[in-house]
């Protein structure tokens, strides 16, 4: 019995390997040569690419704001980064660079934002593996590392922001209280990815849960759980004495036209955006070279429709998998998606839902059963990948995706 399980143990790390290599291998030489052959967008600013296409394609958009962080920290002339971008990440960036003694330049930690991203990711898969093998059985387990791996917008995943960090982080804190059942471990690995995203305080709603579910076995250990949200409180007192502001990180959203909505508008507006956007998605204006069109308004209303798609997906599959998930790891789901109905833009009220949902993992498990239907499983991998190039398309040329 113990031979068998090492043995399973052994074949889920081989296979989650397989895929990470794949999948990512896939990524950055399709981004590569994407970005040679797509029109560089006009609304960017100053590119790090160095040479142009090289590693650096991976720290576009947000992967600029951590880039300017690990190098001037918060606030500081020329960049003046705003506090909502969390510490962990960067300082990671920032630390890895000064260790292995390169120079400490926006070039090079361009390069070391995405290759963090890459040496998190294995984790991360590993984690989700154990997750679903644990739930369910091999078969499943696999589908949902092929899911995930290959998800539309899983080219997030090479890039120069915190969804791998994130995602090894959070995983590793379900995998530890779940499978491991050491509460210790998952609550230390909560406060770091309360340190990275501030929805690292969401895992605090299933690490309870399990705790209550099982309190014959931890008992008094559920004081460890006040260690869950430290990552946050940390960052806030940090900003407090700094800044004055504890909430400093949620009210510099306000930079970007963010503000608290409720539901229903949200909806309405979302629902509005969405069916102006819809025609634009396969229009021809998306890819056109910035000279022939504009293209940032082809892009923003393409990204509506796409906001609304990816909400309504990651709803309906969380929902779906209530007679299958545990009920920590639906909710956990579901407090990830939701938070973009309650603090949007008005021109893109659920803007950056598409990268938002990779974090709610609990979703690419629900899609790891289709795996028992290999027809159909081999169905949505081929449509995933597919439109994960088109977007990734997009990205590596300077267009917004999420």
């Amino acid at each position: 019995m113990e031979y068998e399980k090492e043995n399973r143990k052994s074949n889920g790390l081989a296979f989650v390997l397989a895929v990470y290599a794949a999948s990512r291998l896939l990524y950055l030489i399709c981004g590569s040569l994407l970005a040679r052959v797509v029109p560089t967008s006009s609304f960017q600013r100053v590119t790090l690419d160095v040479p142009s296409g090289s590693m650096n394609i991976w720290s576009h958009w947000d992967g600029e704001h951590y880039v300017a962080l690990a190098t001037g920290g918060y606030l500081n002339p020329p960049d003046n980064v705003s506090p909502a971008f969390f510490p962990l990440y960067p300082l990671l960036m920032r630390s890895f660079a000064d260790l292995f003694g390169g120079p400490i330049s926006k070039e090079a930690l361009s390069v070391w934002g995405p290759l963090l991203s890459l040496l998190f990711l294995p984790f991360a898969l590993y984690f989700i593996y154990q997750i679903a093998l644990d739930e369910f059985d091999e078969r499943v387990a696999k589908g949902t590392v092929l899911t995930l791996a290959f998800f539309p917008t899983t080219f997030f995943l090479n890039a120069a922001y915190t969804e791998s960090l994130f995602l090894a982080l959070s995983a590793g804190a379900l995998w530890a209280m779940r499978v491991r059942k050491d509460l210790l471990v998952a609550c230390v690995l909560a406060a770091l990815a309360g340190a990275t995203r501030n929805v690292g305080v969401f895992l605090m709603v299933p690490l309870v849960y399990e705790w209550i579910k099982d309190i014959e076995s931890f008992r008094w250990r559920g004081i460890y759980l006040l260690a869950a949200p430290g990552g946050l409180l940390a960052y806030m007192g940090y900003l407090w004495v700094r800044f004055g502001d504890p909430l400093l990180f949620y009210s510099a959203q306000k930079s970007w036209g963010r503000r608290a909505t409720g539901p229903l508008d949200t909806a309405s507006r979302a629902w509005g955006s969405a069916a102006e956007g819809a025609g634009r998605l396969l229009d021809a204006g998306l890819w056109a070279h910035p000279a022939l069109g504009n293209v940032a308004d082809h892009l923003a209303r393409a990204g509506n429709f796409l906001n609304l798609a990816f909400f309504v997906f990651a709803v309906v599959v969380l929902l779906a998998g209530l007679r299958y998930l545990p009920v920590s790891l639906t909710a956990y789901g579901l407090l990830l998606v939701a938070p973009a109905t309650l603090f949007g833009t008005p021109e893109s009220p659920l803007m950056g839902t598409p990268r938002y949902v990779l974090a709610a993992f609990p979703i690419f498990i629900v899609l790891g059963l289709l795996f028992r239907n290999r027809l159909l499983f081999g169905g949505w991998l081929v449509l995933s990948g597919l439109v994960s190039l088109a977007l990734c398309a997009l990205f590596v040329s300077w267009r917004f995706v999420a």
